[in-house]
């Protein structure tokens, strides 16, 4: 984000105290402003628009009982 970029259009979103604390959780993530931080969501969720769904609501899974096992290995590498 550059600080050079002109921006001319404001947009006022109302949150719940909880959307907030996330807002702020996500902003000391980031290292930024809550500005800054929501144009970063809005880029990061425009730069891979295949993995987003067209409607839908993902909650994420609270409990330490749900595990399984993962395996990373880089691109190309057949084992």
């Amino acid at each position: 984000m550059s600080d050079a970029i002109i921006r001319e259009h404001s947009v006022t979103v109302r949150l719940s105290a909880e959307e907030r604390a996330l807002l702020e959780a996500l902003a000391a993530r980031f290292q930024l402003d809550k500005s800054a931080t929501i144009r970063k969501a809005v880029q990061l969720a425009l730069a891979e628009p295949g993995r987003l769904p067209q409607a839908g609501q993902f909650v994420a899974a609270q409990s330490e009982s749900v595990t399984f096992p993962v395996r990373l290995s880089e691109r190309g590498t057949h084992e």
